[in-house]
Formats: C-alpha cells, sequence, structure tokens
C-alpha cells in the first residue's frame, strides 16, 4: 500500500461545489488502476482523499460499523448530500417539534401527516436526524442513544420510552 496518494488525486473537503459522486468513482477508478484492489485497501485509503470538514467527519466516524468499501461511500454520499438540494416543503419535517405538552402517539400522528405531504423523496438519513431533532430533548437523546438507526425505529423505541416515561411519571415534566 502506498504511504503517499499522488497530488493529482481529487481531494473532499465538503464544499457546495463539490459533487460527491464524482470524488466517489474517482477514488475507485484511481484505487483500479494502480491495482489497489480489495476493501480493507479502500477502507484505508479513502480517508486520505478527505480534508477540512469532510475528514473530521471521518475520524467522528464509527468506522467499525464498515467493512466493506460500498458501505462507507454510501455513509459518505449520505452524510454530505446537503437538505438544500432538495424541494421546498421538508421543512414540514426539518423544522417541526414536539412541546412537553404533546402525547409522542400525537406527535408521531403529526410526524407522518407531515411526511406525507413531502412530494419528494427523502433520504432516510434525513428522516431520522429530523426526526430525533423534533422530539423533546430527554427523549430525543434516549431514543438516539438506544442505537436506532431508521426513522422506523426511532418511532418504535420513542413509543416504548413514553410508556417507560409514563408509568415512571417522567415525560411531562421534562
Amino acid at each position: 500500500m502506498p504511504t503517499k496518494l499522488p497530488s493529482d488525486i481529487p481531494k473532499f473537503e465538503a464544499k457546495p461545489n463539490e459533487d460527491l459522486g464524482d470524488h466517489v468513482t474517482t477514488f475507485h477508478l484511481w484505487c483500479s488502476s494502480n491495482s489497489l484492489k480489495g476493501d480493507y485497501v479502500q477502507l484505508r485509503l479513502f480517508q486520505r482523499t478527505l480534508i477540512g470538514s469532510a475528514a473530521k467527519w471521518y475520524i467522528e466516524l464509527d468506522r467499525s460499523r464498515y467493512s466493506f468499501f460500498g458501505e462507507l461511500a454510501m455513509a459518505f454520499l449520505n452524510h454530505f448530500q446537503l437538505p438544500v438540494r432538495y424541494d421546498a416543503g421538508t421543512e414540514l419535517l426539518a423544522n417541526f417539534e414536539q412541546t412537553s405538552a404533546d402525547h409522542i402517539s400525537d406527535h408521531i400522528r403529526e410526524w407522518r401527516r407531515r411526511k406525507s405531504l413531502i412530494k419528494v423523496p427523502v433520504p432516510p438519513a434525513f428522516l431520522l436526524e429530523w426526526f430525533l431533532k423534533s422530539l423533546v430533548p430527554q427523549l430525543s437523546k434516549d431514543v438516539a442513544t438506544s442505537g436506532v438507526f431508521s426513522e422506523e425505529e426511532a418511532i418504535m423505541r420513542a413509543q416504548q420510552f413514553e410508556l417507560i416515561y409514563s408509568q415512571s411519571g417522567l415525560l411531562y415534566n421534562i
């Protein structure tokens, strides 16, 4: 494995005009043309093409979750696709918040109603992030740290926590 990447390999800094797909494709082609095949090698080298906030993202990433370069590439693409690229309407979810007076079942019903009004595809990672952000802080923290990976898992976990909270009298005193 080379210790230094050539200067002509593109770096990615997560600036608005950079093309994510081109970066991943160029990296993959560069690896292939240099006979650097295999997920292990690509997983180790990809980080060296990242600078600035992209490098920070990689450093903070739980890399043990990725055994294949394709998985890491998808996480990269999902993370850096900014919501400004989506049509108007996503703010219905992005700006939605639960109040301490809202029961979680009512909040989920309203979440799903608002989601049905959005006519553009929204990446699952955004839905999960927006749903967690919409919850009251303590519930959001508890759901987020419980190991959920999808919006539906987060919804089910929030319902479970509501039951636990209501039995202990905590939820609406937060």
